[in-house]
């Protein structure tokens, strides 16, 4: 399924994703300008005092330039396939099984890489893939002319804490002051269960990826600014599941499908907080909105032009009709389950929570 020469020759190729050309980026900038001054005038139900939207709105895409729009889909695989896929580092061993069955069925060669958001739209931005594997919402900069998306499902981002943490149960509201150094000392919580004269200062852990899209760790501090002062910030998913399990008063958060695999791996054991009085492993309580936080999981396909292909649509909708197939442990709540419980899609695209 995945070949790894052709792995670490994207990876090598996708740091220079900011820099396709100047044309591309002098456009990025002025969309960008132009699409935050609508979106500051319009009201979000969604959003908080301090957390961020969940979604951007679909309908405006990045002015790519004709040659762009004209170019088809250049694979820079070793070999010939039908199809190129990127996908993130999540996505990847929970479609990698579904995609192998997908191609032996059908007769194709499918080259899966795996990666992150950010390698996934670098890709696409230079044609290089057909298919691209998100763990967040599309930003504005990756809404690409032709690019459709697709939601796979959702899946909850768990705040963690240090095992000794006698505290069960926080307000997301706490949550934004935990993290925003308005609450410096677990015992200011109410119902904290402290005694008097006991103290475990907070200790906030951080791992701020994917700062253009929104959703993710955006939905409990907006911006990196709201977060404290004395905040620790974490590049890789293991080390933020590390500093949590070794620092007294810390609190972080990261999917349950890396707490888990990370528990097993390494023995970084932590302690998963109730937020609003709901589980981050509650699927129901995630599907009808009482988990609060959690990454959206989305797959890409061209829609028209030279870089749209049959095949691509044909795994798009084997993969979301299959989604109910996705091993539990990765603990994605498919597409199919949020539509009954009323969350808005606009095609196949997740574009808000139930009203």
């Amino acid at each position: 399924m995945s070949d790894p020469s052709w792995s670490s020759q994207m990876r090598a190729q996708s740091t220079h994703t900011d820099s396709v050309n100047a044309l591309y980026a002098f456009n990025i900038f002025f969309f960008i300008i132009m699409t935050l001054m609508m979106l500051s005038s319009a009201a979000n139900a969604e959003e908080s005092l301090l957390g961020g939207r969940a979604f951007t709105l679909p309908g405006t895409t990045i002015p790519m330039g004709d040659d762009w729009e004209t170019q088809g889909i250049r694979h820079n695989t070793p070999q010939r396939v039908d199809l190129a896929v990127a996908l993130d580092q999540q996505l990847y061993p929970a479609l990698g099984p579904m995609i192998e069955k997908f191609a032996k069925a059908r007769g194709v060669k499918i080259a899966v890489q795996d990666g992150t958001c950010g390698i996934s739209s670098g890709l696409l931005s230079e044609k290089a893939v057909d298919i691209g594997g998100f763990c967040c919402p599309p930003g504005i900069t990756d809404r690409l002319p032709g690019l459709k998306f697709h939601t796979i499902g959702i899946g909850a981002l768990a705040l963690i804490t240090h095992k000794s943490n006698s505290i069960n149960n926080i307000k997301v509201e706490d949550a934004r002051k935990l993290f925003g150094n308005d609450i410096r000392d677990w015992s200011e919580l109410p119902m904290s269960g402290f005694k008097s004269g006991e103290h475990e200062p907070v200790r906030a852990i951080a791992r701020l990826h994917c700062k253009i899209r929104p959703g993710h760790w955006r939905l409990i501090l907006d911006t990196e600014q709201q977060f404290g002062w004395d905040l620790t910030e974490v590049s890789a998913i293991k080390d933020m599941v590390k500093q949590v399990s070794l620092t007294p008063g810390a609190i972080g958060y990261e999917t349950l499908w890396h707490l888990n695999r990370l528990a097993k791996s390494d023995g970084s054991y932590v302690k998963m907080l109730s937020v609003n009085n709901a589980m981050p492993d509650d699927a129901t309580a995630l599907a009808r909105s009482a988990y609060p936080l959690y990454r959206v999981f989305n797959i890409t396909t061209w829609a028209k032009g030279p870089a749209y292909n049959a095949l691509s649509d044909e795994l798009v909708d084997y993969l979301i009709a299959h989604a109910e197939d996705i091993k539990p442990e990765f603990a994605i709540i498919p597409a199919r389950t949020l539509r009954k419980y009323g969350w808005n899609f606009n095609g196949n695209e997740l574009i808000a929570g139930p009203r």
